[in-house]
């Protein structure tokens, strides 16, 4: 991308930002004409520094404020001409500005545009948005654009580092933030006029109406619109790692472009909250009756895009809530590793950089995003980073050596393949009955484990940040190891690795069923709780889903009747693993196909939601010492990289869960956390005091 010759060094104490001026709309073979200057946030006018002394809040909710205490009505003209130099909402002297949220795109697909009366070519997607923004009224005067390709120096290495780090105030601070999906096709105006209608849908409360409607009418709604939503959510906008940072610091000021066609960030996310909540199990159905209806050809129906509907759903909705309220709720260690998942970036460093507003701003001011690093250098930083600031060892749980960017095992690897986001302990669980309507799922963790108890961390770094001294002991060996997964959907029966050990840390057979069933739900169920006699349903969910429909159907279990689609982690687990051993027994002869009369539905939804997490990226495994729990699993890995019989389980002090680890030479390698029923909560110090195991220093490489 050309840029311009006369960019002059920002002044950091003025708060500077350079920002565009988008001349009005252009004839289609005219170029898009721009003029670029340097602002100063600091510059405010009168009556936003008067409101600045008076307010207790920062942020978007510190924005959403001056907008409600600003507005006039929409009966004021001035109100409405946001070019307008005095617009009341206008926060400073020079104006105000929104920011842009888009996708470069191709490097080499770039076009002409003219700025401050030069030459410059920009990607092809970045001249589409400012050729539709040069439409709007409100860019004609004082209300600018910032936009990183053009206002900051991209051959400037050490201003793009400083920038990066001020995402947080950028976004944050503008009056608006503009999500550009791209031009309109694929019939993507049907789509902003489905999102339309399930967003006024949740306005009036419609959702079991609708469900049933669209049940006996697949279009009820009309007909290609949800092919439509399913290309929009296809787009790669949605891909792309720096718009979840972006579209969250928006919040509720957040507003979506398709083409010419609009819609607010807080009404798209209802519209996709409403969608997961009532029609979760209807919209394949619906996709698929277009497709035959539309392409009567078409051999296959395409399989929605989950993944941005659940980033929408479960991450950014929930994150922009937070923002809007000015709260202080921040992701924890592991949920920004699922972000970093859920998005694409050219580089992997980006994936902590492209990350930093949505981190903790005491882990956010040590971050200093420095491009000349290695991406194993800059993941151990990370790490030690959170390790240092929160004082404990959680960051280590999410460590192995089985990233391609060869970080130190310790030090989570931010683009390894098999991260799985939904197997995640969270207060909120997956069903009908669980989280408010209308409302995006809580972030809030599950009750902590306390596997080291009390005893505080105790750590240092090598002086190249690579290694990592702690203190811990070991407490047992994996024994017996269940068959891992062959990607998401199978399961290679053949890895399956019987135990040897006669040990059972369990009393009696009751002690053995209770272990069993708390370890399939690990032993936390919905708001974070533990399990108890009543999650022992789990043992009476069928492992055929026909067989089991049959039985739902017949119990007015609607739900967990429509699982057809979801229901294979079940019973394709079930199926690999029905011949390990349980303490001399085979694991599926702790099982019932039938569901015992007076069943409580509540029960046995909240068991296999439970269970459908507890599965994913973990294998079932037992001990030396005659305990069972779950270890690591490296689902797209290959088999040389997985846990193994002989691999060593520790407790590390001020880590809240047991670690696979395996000796390497003088060092130890981290493998990933476990659950050990019976020792997640302290149990093993006792251990320690009757000299059984002994403290130890270990050396993580």
């Amino acid at each position: 991308m050309n840029t311009p010759d006369q960019y002059f060094p920002l002044n950091e104490n003025q708060d500077e930002i350079r920002l565009i001026s988008i001349l009005p709309y252009v004839e289609r073979l005219s170029h898009v004409e721009c003029s670029i200057e340097t602002v100063s946030l600091k510059s405010f006018n009168a009556q936003y520094h008067g409101f600045l002394s008076t307010s207790s809040s920062t942020g978007r909710k510190q924005s959403l404020e001056w907008e409600r205490l600003v507005c006039l009505g929409e009966t004021n003209e001035m109100a409405k001409d946001k070019h307008n130099r005095n617009h009341p909402s206008h926060r400073f002297g020079w104006g105000d500005y929104a920011a842009l949220s888009y996708v470069w795109g191709d490097a080499y697909d770039t076009v002409p545009i003219k700025m401050n009366g030069q030459e410059v070519h920009v990607q092809g997607n970045l001249e589409a948005a400012l050729r539709i923004l040069s439409s709007r009224a409100e860019f004609y005067g004082q209300y600018r654009l910032w936009v990183d390709a053009l206002c900051i120096n991209q051959n400037d290495a050490v201003e793009k580092s400083t920038q990066i780090k001020r995402m947080r105030t950028i976004y944050g601070n503008a009056r608006e933030v503009i999500g550009w999906l791209g031009p309109e096709f694929s019939e993507s105006g049907k789509a902003i006029d489905l999102i339309e209608h399930l967003s006024l849908s949740w306005s009036k409360g419609f959702g079991k109406e609708l469900e049933n409607r669209l049940r006996q009418d697949p279009e009820y709604l009309g007909l290609g619109n949800w092919l439509a939503l399913h290309e929009l959510m296809r787009r790669e906008y949605w891909a792309r790692l720096w718009i979840i940072q972006e579209i969250v610091l928006g919040s509720s000021s957040a507003v979506l472009y398709c083409g010419n066609r609009c819609v607010e960030w807080t009404s798209f996310c209802q519209a996709i909250g409403f969608l997961f909540e009532y029609l979760w199990t209807v919209k394949d159905a619906i996709l698929a009756h277009e497709v035959l209806k539309l392409y009567p050809d078409e051999r296959k129906t395409p399989a929605w895009s989950t993944m941005s509907l659940h980033l929408v759903f479960r991450d950014l909705w929930m994150l922009s809530q937070n923002e809007a309220r000015g709260g202080d709720d921040y992701l924890g260690f592991g949920q920004l590793l699922d972000l970093a998942k859920s998005g694409d970036a050219k580089d992997p460093r980006d994936k902590v950089y492209g990350l930093v507003g949505m981190m903790d701003p005491l882990v956010a001011r040590n971050v200093i995003p420095d491009y000349t690093l290695l991406p194993a250098n800059v993941y151990a930083a990370i790490a030690r980073t959170y390790i240092i600031v929160h004082g404990n060892l959680e960051a280590i749980r999410e460590g192995n050596p089985w990233g391609e960017m060869n970080a130190p095992s310790w030090a989570a690897d931010w683009t390894w393949s098999s991260r799985i986001r939904h197997g995640r302990v969270t207060a909120n669980i997956w069903g009908p009955f669980w989280g408010p309507k209308g409302e995006p799922p809580s972030n809030k963790l599950g009750l902590p484990y306390r596997a080291s108890g009390d005893v505080k961390m105790q750590v240092q770094f090598s002086d190249d940040g690579l290694y990592l001294a702690c203190r811990g002991f070991i407490v047992d060996e994996v024994d017996g190891v269940s068959a891992r997964e062959n990607g998401y959907f199978a399961w290679a029966s053949s890895t399956l690795h019987q135990p040897v050990s006669k040990k059972c840390a369990y009393q009696g057979a009751d002690g053995v069923v209770e272990a069993l069933y708390k370890t399939l739900v690990l032993d936390r169920v919905s708001e974070g709780k533990r399990a108890n006699a009543k999650h022992s349903a789990i043992l009476n969910i069928p492992a055929d889903f026909s067989h089991a429909q049959d039985q739902f159907e017949s119990l007015g279990w609607t739900w967990l009747a429509n699982q057809r689609g979801y229901y294979f982690r079940w019973s394709e687990w079930r199926r690999a693993n029905e011949e390990f051993s349980v303490f001399g027994k085979p694991l599926d002869r702790y099982f019932s196909e039938t569901i015992p009369e007076g069943s409580n539905e509540y029960d046995h939804t909240e068991a296999y939601s439970c269970n459908n997490r507890t599965s994913q990226g973990r294998r079932f495994l037992t001990t030396m010492n005659g305990y069972m729990g779950w270890g690591p699993d490296n689902m797209f890995g290959a088999e040389i990289n997985q846990i193994r019989p002989g691999d060593k389980i520790a407790i590390l002090f001020g880590c809240s869960t047991p670690i696979v680890v395996r000796p390497r030479g003088e060092y130890y390698q981290v493998l990933g956390e476990a659950y050990i029923h019976g020792l997640m909560d302290g149990e093993a110090l006792r251990f320690l005091e009757s000299d059984q195991w002994q403290v130890q220093d270990f050396i993580f490489c």
